[in-house]
């Protein structure tokens, strides 16, 4: 029985030491081969609304795959793209309230919606902030991300909204030049109309986008760049007198206007429907090559009055990047060397000369560069380099409830159920 007992150990000690022998042959083996590691890769999930049908979308593409090669089996970003970029903004409120932050996400920063950085769901990166990050930013940039002493977001995106003009059909009315004042601004427009041109693309639906970049360099070139300062009433005689402006801009617009969105808009652009467009840099990767010989930038008209430098531009507000959260270390540490590489030298040229976008990383470029860029994006970066002054567009800084309700108050302007007065009142009152 006792001989029974010790042979059947004996199998069984002999059993176990193959098991051991084997797996730790298996280890050794994937230890030496290219798809191996004893650390566990880490997979972070970045959203964004960059489809890669888009110039910046096939950038941010590049970027993220050399990323990925570099960090071969350690790091593995993922994109998930929703291309309606209100709804991915709301999306990720949504995830931040339900306790599941997305590991790495942009969204347009309002400083009158703090909202995600007082969750207390964002990373914290200002130990990460080393000097050699930090050069890559303006001072001012940084601390317009600081929230509560809080580093939540990194500077990323602040483009510059221009006029874009189609100079063949200004020839076709016999314009030879871009308007430098508001008054030849709408001379130009009757000229175009005359010549069975419609002017200018608008829309009214989402965030009425196209029509409050008109409506953002009407009130500055009224009021100055000031105009929308944090905590200034908007019902003021400059606002009110923009708003009459903008309704009359209406009459120089398709029909789907009201009610069209940003799609709609740049459409009808973009097929020749329309002589200009108020847009930012994104609009370049949609342009075809048929019409880019056509198409010219230029900076706003003035009324001439020194209220604004000539050349001062309307921008869209930081779109800056952020990370959720993580009890994971490993987790975090490689979320942040994501966003260190994705605002290198080596990727902001990457998103600046293919994917069109302006960022508020440093960045030169040399003159080969530039012109590397194509005419209509070197044209973009000279006139946007050259802005002394600028603002952000008013529906960047609104509340909630006033951004919400602006479109509608625009159409109810333009079928004259509000004077501009009454609309301005109840922007002010829905911005309260």
């Amino acid at each position: 029985m006792k001989k029974k007992w010790i042979g059947g150990a004996v199998s069984l000690l002999l059993v176990l030491c193959l098991v051991i022998s084997g797996c730790s042959s298996k280890n050794s083996e994937t230890a030496g081969g290219e798809a191996a590691s004893d650390e566990k890769q880490v997979d972070l999930t970045l959203l964004s609304s960059w489809s890669t049908d888009t110039e910046r979308g096939k950038a941010l593409q590049t970027v993220v795959e050399n990323f990925n090669k570099k960090n071969e089996n350690k790091i593995k970003v993922n994109v998930d793209i929703n291309p309606d970029w209100p709804a991915l903004q709301q999306k990720v409120k949504t995830m931040i309230a339900a306790g599941q932050t997305p590991d790495i996400f942009n969204y347009n920063f309002n400083p009158n919606d703090l909202s995600r950085q007082k969750s207390g769901k964002l990373l914290n990166l200002t130990e990460y902030m080393d000097d050699a990050w930090k050069s890559r930013f303006t001072e001012q940039d940084l601390q317009a991300m600081t929230v509560d002493g809080e580093l939540t977001s990194i500077p990323f995106e602040k483009a510059g909204i221009l006029f874009y003009y189609n100079k063949d059909l200004f020839a076709k009315a016999g314009i030879e030049a871009f308007p430098t004042t508001w008054d030849e601004f709408f001379d130009v427009c009757e000229k175009l109309k005359d010549a069975g041109i419609t002017p200018i693309s608008l829309m009214t639906a989402d965030d009425a986008w196209h029509a409050t970049n008109a409506f953002s360099y009407l009130a500055a070139s009224l009021g100055g760049t000031s105009v929308f300062d944090a905590g200034k009433s908007l019902d003021t005689p400059e606002v009110v007198k923009a708003a009459e402006y903008m309704k009359k801009l209406f009459g120089y617009t398709t029909a789907d206007a009201l009610g069209g969105n940003y799609s709609v808009s740049s459409n009808n652009f973009l097929t020749g429907s329309t002589a200009m467009i108020i847009d930012g840099p994104w609009l370049i990767g949609s342009i075809s090559e048929e019409l880019s010989p056509s198409i010219a930038v230029a900076a706003s008209p003035t009324f001439g009055d020194g209220k604004v430098q000539p050349g001062f531009t309307v921008t869209d507000t930081y779109t800056p990047w952020s990370l959720g959260k993580t009890n994971s270390k490993e987790k975090e540490e490689a979320a942040v060397d994501f966003l260190k590489y994705m605002t290198s030298e080596e990727s902001s040229k990457i998103f600046t000369l293919e994917g069109s976008i302006l960022l508020s990383t440093k960045l030169t470029l040399t003159e080969e560069e530039t012109t590397q860029a194509g005419p209509i994006l070197g044209e973009y970066i000279k006139t946007n380099s050259e802005a002394p002054e600028s603002i952000v567009n008013l529906v960047r800084n609104l509340k909630p409830a006033a951004a919400s309700k602006l479109p509608a108050l625009i159409e109810g302007m333009m079928f004259d159920r509000y004077t501009p007065e009454q609309f301005v009142k109840q922007l002010q009152a829905a911005n309260q």
